[in-house]
């Protein structure tokens, strides 16, 4: 009787998360973030594009990726708010790397600050950039991955989009709620092109130690570390494992879910 592994050889799971021959759009192309992002998947063979307004931190990441990885890396200008400048940056990343296979929406802000007193240009300022630049660019690096015949969507959600902060805890509701938004916009945007071989999927970090939670004073930073299981902040690396798996054909039946790597964070 034949089984599921008659036909695997020796190494295939290895082989399920290789991306040789891919092409990867990585939006919010700077900090230590999208460092591991364009690392995880150049050192999976994939060649990569990072986009956001500092295009010369873009350049010099990639520079630094495609010297350590030997991948094709390249840095590019892009306003995620901005439609044209969205779609310039995807039709660039095809013309440049010859196609796009991955997206990952990485672009992100927030506004600190008591939800009766924010302003209105603060709250427009954290949706724009996370909720409407994340669906921009996954509408337009979606056209080129219907006409391919597939392709792979990670966004990047938060841990906040499952939990509700007392003001001393964190006072950052246009964050929470952008991010909320992202999660549930993952799973329709997997519903509607799924069809088309594009798998959408989110991935939900904790606390990380750089970003967000360095803006924290002390006293909070020790207070949240004290509420996650595993009693400490993440690091960015750690995010590695759970991009592969969904930018790989190693996650290549699952599409619409959203993965929290927060150390527990989101049950303490």
């Amino acid at each position: 009787m034949a089984t599921a592994m008659a036909d695997e050889a020796a190494g295939f799971t290895s082989r399920l998360f290789r991306l040789d021959g891919k092409r990867a759009l990585i939006t919010g192309g700077r900090g230590a973030l999208a460092e591991v992002i364009a690392a995880t998947l150049a050192d999976l063979g994939c060649a990569v594009a990072l986009a956001s307004r500092h295009e010369a931190e873009c350049a010099a990441t990639a520079a630094a990726v495609a010297k350590r990885f030997g991948t094709p890396a390249i840095g590019l200008s892009c306003d995620i708010t901005d439609e044209d400048s969205v779609a310039q940056t995807v039709g660039t990343t095809v013309a440049r790397l010859g196609g796009i296979d991955i997206l990952v929406n990485n672009a992100g802000a927030s506004w600190w600050g008591l939800p009766q007193d924010i302003p209105l240009k603060g709250w427009r300022k954290v949706i724009d950039v996370n909720l409407t630049g994340t669906f921009l660019a996954c509408r337009h690096a979606a056209r080129h991955m219907i006409a391919a015949g597939g392709g792979a969507i990670v966004n990047i959600a938060s841990v906040g989009a499952y939990l509700s902060y007392r003001p001393e805890a964190g006072q950052v509701v246009p964050y929470t709620t952008s991010k909320a938004a992202i999660v549930h916009l993952t799973s329709d945007l997997a519903a509607q092109w799924a069809g088309h071989g594009i798998r959408v999927n989110a991935i939900a970090p904790g606390s990380i130690e750089t970003g967000m939670t360095e803006t924290l004073d002390a006293a909070t930073q020790e207070k949240t570390r004290a509420g996650i299981l595993l009693g400490r902040f993440g690091r960015p690396s750690e995010m590695a494992g759970t991009l592969a798996l969904l930018a790989s054909d190693a996650g290549s039946f699952i599409t619409g879910q959203t993965f929290l790597v927060d150390g527990g964070q989101s049950l303490a």
